[in-house]
Formats: structure tokens, sequence, C-alpha cells
């Protein structure tokens, strides 16, 4: 189950460029994309941060930092993002164990490439990226804006794609400060995505096992406390429990675990937007692994409106793990929209 780059396709030779400035903030070189093209006017700022897709690096975040950027500098240019549009700049650095933070090759790897830890490496490395996002974002300003009349950081979001992607989910539910995100080709249930993977990779954990699957959860793949760390961290496992299973027909949620899904969205997600863009095709990181949680989330949010949670599911036809130029201007659009809605500006149009 090799990945391969999904974000070839977002550019080409005629895409915008911006700058870019690299700082090492708590011992990570930490890029910061449009510092240069900020409005003088601006007062106050808003913070894409780019998570990448596993066995790329932050460079390969660049061309959607350029496209977003140039987008909504474009429409303050224009008078379309209304009367005191905050500035945009973007962060890109690079996941644990990848680029300048690389230790060792194999535990980026998948089980068919060799590595036995796959499950444990991948669910570490995503949710270190969010702790990572949090750290900082606790610093960031201190490096860039550093004299009494530089504006402040005053809204923060995620994009983040493929094993990016996964690291948004966490970056929202464990982040007060990120109030919204886009999530690329990710999923918010990696139990069952593990289990999916572990089936195509005919890993003996699965196939030993009648039904087949049935010793997985819990085996040396993956084990128990990883399992645990799933049930406090990950969308599906920390909200709703125990609810879908691998291999079996899902059941209804009843009240009570309704009720404490509720709960907890209250608390983690009041007010935050979601973009889920997914291809219909995806055999690495199939829609069908994250749609049972999906549905169970856009059922909770059309029934409770007070939770002020603004759900987008995208899923794109003939789009296979990758993040093509289709994704990148959905992308951009919303985000565009999202800081022109948070200023009182007027929508662009919709794809």
């Amino acid at each position: 189950m090799a990945a391969t780059n999904p974000l070839h396709s977002t550019h080409s030779p005629s895409s915008p460029t911006v700058s870019s400035q690299t700082f090492t903030i708590a011992g990570i070189l930490t890029t910061v994309h449009g510092l240069s093209e900020l409005p003088a006017s601006t007062t106050s700022v808003a913070c894409l941060w780019l998570l990448h897709p596993r066995l790329q690096t932050k460079e390969t975040m660049a061309p959607l930092a350029a496209q977003v950027i140039h987008a909504w500098n474009t429409q303050i240019s224009e008078n379309r993002a209304g009367k005191t549009p905050p500035g945009l700049i973007a962060v890109s650095f690079d996941q644990r164990n990848h680029g300048t933070r690389l230790v060792d090759k194999l535990h980026n790897e998948a089980w068919r490439q060799g590595n036995p830890r796959h499950a444990q490496d991948m669910f570490s490395c995503f949710h270190g990226t969010a702790h990572d996002v949090s750290q900082l974002l606790h610093h960031l300003e201190s490096y860039i804006f550093t004299s009494p009349s530089s504006p402040n950081i005053t809204q923060n979001l995620a994009l983040g794609v493929s094993l990016g992607g996964h690291a948004a989910w966490h970056c929202l539910l464990s982040e007060p400060r990120i109030t919204a995100a886009v999530v690329g080709i990710g999923c918010p249930d990696y139990t069952r995505l593990m289990t999916d993977r572990a089936r195509l990779s005919k890993r003996e954990t699965y196939t030993a096992s009648s039904p087949p699957g049935a010793a997985f959860l819990g085996s040396h793949d993956f084990p128990q406390a990883l399992l645990d760390a799933i049930a406090k961290y990950d969308p599906a496992g920390l909200l709703l429990p125990g609810y879908f299973s691998p291999i079996s027909e899902d059941v209804e949620p009843g009240k009570p675990t309704l009720d404490r899904f509720k709960m907890l969205l209250r608390e983690r997600l009041h007010g935050k937007r979601i973009l889920n863009l997914s291809g219909k095709d995806d055999k690495l990181v199939p829609y069908a692994a994250g749609e049972p949680f999906l549905n169970v989330f856009k059922k909770v949010l059309r029934e409770d409106p007070s939770l002020d949670i603004k759900l987008e599911d995208v899923l794109f036809d003939g789009i296979g793990h990758a993040f093509p130029a289709q994704m990148a201007e959905k992308t951009t659009v919303w985000i565009c929209d999202w800081l022109a809605e948070g200023n009182e500006g007027p929508v662009s149009s919709k794809i």
C-alpha cells in the first residue's frame, strides 16, 4: 500500500508565487508564506496551517499556499473582501520523521513496504503534527511580528492532505484556536481505515481469524494501547466509541450515545467550519472508511442547529488518492468565502 504524492497535479508553471521565509521555532523549521504580500493597512491576520501528505515535505504545500494567498489578496485589492479584511499568511513545516525531521525512512512506510508498525507509526505521526501546530501557534507571532505596530493573528485554520488530512481532524478536535479546516483525502475513522488496509495487505492478523478481521484489533499490528489512544484523540473513536465495527454491520447509536456525541461536539467543535474533500475512486483512503461516521455527524448537525458546526462534504467523481486542481480550486474558494463571511464581506460564487 505505497503512498504516492497526491499533490503533483495542483500546480503549473503559470501558477502564482508568493514570498516565503523560514524560521526555526521550537526546533522546527517553519516556513511562512505571504508575509511580504500583507497589505500595509493590515491590522489582523488569518493563518493557514498547511499539513503535507505522507512521504512528502513542507515544500509540497507551497503551490497551495501561493494559490490561496494570491486569491485572497486579489479579493482585497478588488474590494471584494469586506471593509477591514484580515491579511492571510500560510505556515508549513515537516511532519515528524519527514523532511528535515527524518529519523528512519522505514517508519514512514506501509505494511507492504516492510514496516510492521505501520498503524502505530502513522497515527503517532499525525497526532504529533496536531501537537506541533499547537506549539507553533503559541510562538509564531513572536518570530514574525516583532514591532509595536505589527498586526496580530486573529484567526487560524488548517489545510491538510492525506496524512495531513488526518492531522487536520485532530487539530479541529484538540485546538480551540483552529476554527476551520479543509480535510483533503483524509479520514475521521482510523480504526476502520486501517482494518480495511490490513485486509488489502493480507496481514495474517486479519486473514487468520474467522470471520476475517476478528483478531486484528488488539493484535501486534493494532495493539490495545493504540486503540486506547484512538479512543482519546481520533474523531470516530472519541466521539462515537465502539459504534463502528470494521468487520460487521453498523448499528444505530442509541440516545445516550448521541447525547454524549452532541456534548463533545459542543465542547470541541462549536462554531467551527469543515470542508471534507474525498475522491470517489480513492483506494488508499477510501471514502467508505469514514462514511458511517460522517453520516451520523451530518444527521446530528441537521437535528441540532444550535451546535453551530458547518460541514461541507464533497465527493469527487473519477478521483483516486489525489488532490488535483479541482480540489485545490474548491479549497481556495471555500477559504476565501470563510474569510469574507467572518469579515461580513460578500461571498464569492461557489464552484
